[in-house]
């Protein structure tokens, strides 16, 4: 290994934010999937319907935010794991380079998906500003 190369627990560690990030994201989904449930109420079978999905889909988006949570903890805790030996030779280098590739398709593919659901939430809340604005 070079002097500069990091770690295979290097590189893990400072990857953590990916899943931290996203634990905060679905985290913070769920809470207003949690608050919008409670808004729409159990008054009538249609928002009954609503609020249990809603409840539902927020009891996941959850358990997905502390999945990665666990996942980040874990990462950042490799940060001084000695590195290990490995052998170049059982090394499958094209494998590698296609899970690479894959790896920034979905990446990419993600980001996009992000940008596009928050272009949407900046006009809703462009939209709830002005309204707002008219009380």
């Amino acid at each position: 290994m070079a002097v500069d190369e990091l770690t295979c627990g290097q590189e893990l560690a400072q990857d953590a934010e990916v899943p931290e990030l996203l634990g905060e994201l679905w985290e913070h989904v769920a809470t207003n999937l949690a608050v919008h449930a409670k808004w729409v109420g159990t008054a009538t079978p249609e928002a009954a319907a609503e609020h249990d999905c809603l409840t539902h889909i927020a009891r996941e988006y959850r358990s997905i935010a502390a999945a990665a949570e666990r996942a980040a903890a874990i990462m950042r805790s490799m940060a001084d794991q000695p590195a290990a030996p490995h052998d170049p030779a059982r090394a499958d280098r094209p494998a590698q380079a296609r899970f690479i590739r894959r790896k920034i398709d979905l990446q990419l593919a993600l980001a996009d998906l992000l940008v596009r659901h928050a272009d949407t939430s900046r006009s809703a809340l462009a939209e709830l500003e002005l309204d707002a604005a008219d009380v």
